[in-house]
């Protein structure tokens, strides 16, 4: 386990100052290297070093932790370097709900507004050490397990989005209520989208006068024939004039916080030949890796093109007989996620190719004797025709796992796994060059990206 250090590690460019004095103060147990854990005595050092860390006196804090070049044992005999910083870095989350649980992803976007706020307000933060000087409490009461990464991603998300967006003035931010509640509810009484997302996947949205932009918004939309492009037509002026900017929050995929415009400009994008992909791999792997459990419950897409590389997960929604997901990571982005994608727009996008995404699982069977009754005309044709992508040699060897999975504690996998196979060999059905068609739209769907969908500034 790596240990504190000295630098920038004992200044409050960085957050273990007051990390460890909270410990100290809430006489709660500070780990030390060799997974040591105690609570630190209220020494008269330690109480000149808390009092320091209160009053942000850099010069007294190093006073109190180093004698010249060494560092004082200060901690109950053990050295500030002696301090294990695994501590304060095994919570946080991976950011715009790549893995993280719902209350963390929400506080981490709060604290991505205010710091975005905090940085268009001032025209921009350039200096991280007098940003977190500013804010560090404040963003703490936001996002309490705030660590280094995320310090360091909520700064460079605020520099960014300045720096994209220019002298702005917005007068209101809105992730939970406000605008949010109010667009979400407009385009599900309006055009029928239930879930926003789906149309639009901003997590915050910067407003420049929240009444005039609904009043706009409602009498430009005051009749039943504007079309869903239209509307976004609409959104792609008010954000051009400043006035509604939203925003999707994505893990940050480097040391810097990079910036994308989305359905608002090269609107043609399917003209583009550099956004045009193709197969690169799939995996629908049918082994088993014991007796009765396949090696991999998923199967994946992987397509490449000039500008990206995006793996496709295909699996069940959610644990038991369910439908399908589809997710796609940005591979080129350092593994960005790039959202599921919206079913109901896959299923356009097979019907615009005459081919059927029968994403229902009660048209799947649930048991080994439902499979092997529809083994002969359906599944054994199906896996020939994908047979290559399986590591499977033979329908039998497929038949004969597929029953062991069946006859396990968790036949869903077997369920799930012909559903992914339907899936496969219905693109499969088409030549190279619609599947690649077919794929570069799933891309653009994934991402949100079309006429349909809402304009917004992904940052990530």
């Amino acid at each position: 386990m790596a240990n504190l250090s000295g630098g920038a590690y004992i200044t409050f460019a960085k957050p273990y100052l007051s990390k460890v004095a909270d410990i100290i103060k809430e006489r709660k147990e500070l780990m030390f290297e060799g997974g040591v854990h105690e609570v630190v005595t209220m020494s008269k050092e330690i109480k000149s070093f808390l009092d320091a860390v209160k009053k942000q006196n850099e010069n007294a804090i190093k006073a109190v932790l180093m004698d010249g070049s060494s560092y004082n044992g200060i901690f109950n005999g053990r050295k500030w370097t002696q301090i294990d910083k695994s501590q304060f870095t095994g919570k946080g989350g991976d950011g715009g709900g790549g893995g993280a649980d719902a209350k963390s992803t929400a506080m981490q976007e709060v604290a991505s507004m205010f710091a975005i706020q905090k940085g268009i307000e001032a025209n921009g933060y350039s200096d991280q050490k007098q940003f977190y000087k500013l804010f560090r409490k404040e963003m703490l009461e936001i996002y309490p397990d705030m660590n280094e990464e995320w310090e360091n991603t909520f700064f460079q998300q605020q520099v960014t989005t300045v720096r994209e967006l220019g002298k702005s003035k917005f007068t209101h931010y809105s992730r939970d209520d406000g605008f949010m509640e109010w667009i979400s509810n407009f385009v599900k009484k309006k055009y029928k989208i239930a879930k926003k997302d789906s149309w639009n996947p901003a997590d915050i949205w910067l407003i420049n006068d929240l009444a005039g932009v609904k009043k706009t918004l409602e009498k430009r939309i005051v009749d039943d024939v504007t079309s869903l492009p239209e509307f976004n037509a609409i959104l792609r002026d008010m954000w051009a004039e400043k006035k509604v900017i939203g925003i999707s929050l994505k893990k940050m995929s480097g040391k810097v916080a990079k910036w994308e415009l989305v359905n608002l400009k090269d609107m043609d994008l399917f003209d583009n030949k550099e956004y045009q992909f193709t197969v690169d791999q799939i995996v629908c792997d049918l082994s088993l890796k014991s007796k009765s459990e396949f090696k991999s419950s998923d199967s994946k897409i992987k397509i490449i093109s000039k500008k990206q590389t995006i793996n496709f997960q295909i699996r069940q929604n959610s644990t038991g007989f369910n439908n399908l997901k589809i997710e796609g990571t940005d591979i080129s982005a350092t593994g960005a996620r790039l959202g599921k994608a919206p079913l109901d727009m896959v299923a356009k996008v097979f019907d615009e190719f005459k081919l059927t995404f029968d994403n229902k699982n009660q048209n799947f069977p649930t048991s080994a004797d439902e499979f092997e009754k529809g083994f002969d005309k359906k599944w054994k044709p199906i896996f020939n025709s994908i047979k290559k992508y399986t590591n499977v040699a033979s329908a039998d060897t497929f038949k004969s796992n597929m029953i062991s999975v069946y006859n396990s504690k968790r036949p869903d996998y077997a369920h799930t796994k012909l559903m992914q196979m339907k899936l496969i060999a219905e693109i499969l059905k088409l030549d190279n060059k619609k599947q690649n068609q077919l794929l570069t739209s799933l891309a653009f769907v994934a991402q949100k990206k079309g006429a349909v969908f809402g304009p917004f500034g992904k940052l990530y």
